[in-house]
């Protein structure tokens, strides 16, 4: 069966791409054509220079220093944040976050995507990653959380000792930089026309996806009219608003 595309760039340390997820996920169990959707999920690392080990700053004390703002002010972000999350039915625990690379998490979910696991991938990630306080970067809570959404342990263990879909992520960011000039995540992308930056209201996402779907089964193909929505979101310097 044809599928109308949902694709979406984000990153599992991103707070709004995780919101967002949810949100979609709402807007899709409203949505009467769920069956005729694809989403397909590409990578966008915010910070690629953090060391491939835990940091031992605590996840206000890295926002603090990362967004030049004070510790009482990245803490009351982080309130606001953790409000935000629960108006999406998500128990954020931001003093647990371990604050670390993602580049392996991202493989793991290219891997995934090999066996159209990817979304499963994603929730499990964003899950350890900002409620269950864990290492993402750590190549055994990898390979637990890999198994956890029913991947082979010894394909995800060599998959994290090789350097496997290193090129298909960075491929995933240059396009975003280069053809889609993505300033913003998470991106989403529907029926390669309709673009949302950031965390929108679940109705939002609903209205979006009866617009394109009506578009997609008439044939309509022109980009002419396209539609940019915003909404929460961290930019590609790794800043979040």
């Amino acid at each position: 069966m044809e599928r109308m595309k949902i694709e979406i760039w984000s990153d599992i340390a991103c707070p709004y791409c995780y919101i967002g997820k949810r949100k979609m996920d709402k807007a899709l169990g409203l949505f009467s054509h769920r069956d005729e959707i694809e989403l397909v999920w590409h990578s966008y690392e915010l910070n690629p220079d953090l060391p491939k080990h835990a940091l031992k700053e605590s996840f206000a004390q890295y926002f603090s220093q990362s967004h030049g703002m004070s510790l009482e002010q990245a803490n009351a972000f982080c309130m606001e944040l953790t409000e935000l999350a629960k108006e999406a039915d998500l128990s954020y625990h931001l003093d647990k976050v371990v604050v670390a690379n993602t580049s392996d998490a991202l493989r793991l979910i290219k891997l995934a995507k090999k066996y159209g696991k990817a979304t499963e991938a994603e929730e499990v990630l964003f899950d350890a990653y900002f409620v269950s306080g864990l290492d993402v970067s750590d190549k055994d809570t990898l390979l637990l959380l890999g198994k956890q959404i029913g991947l082979e342990e010894k394909e995800i263990a060599a998959m994290l000792k090789g350097k496997e879909f290193l090129a298909e992520k960075e491929k995933d960011i240059e396009y975003s930089d280069n053809v889609l000039n993505l300033e913003y995540i998470p991106f989403y992308r529907i029926n390669n026309k309709h673009i949302i930056q950031g965390s929108i209201p679940e109705s939002d996402y609903l209205e979006v996806l009866n617009k394109a779907y009506a578009e997609w089964k008439s044939g309509k193909t022109d980009n002419d009219d396209n539609d940019i929505i915003s909404g929460h979101s961290c930019s590609i310097g790794g800043v979040c608003n």
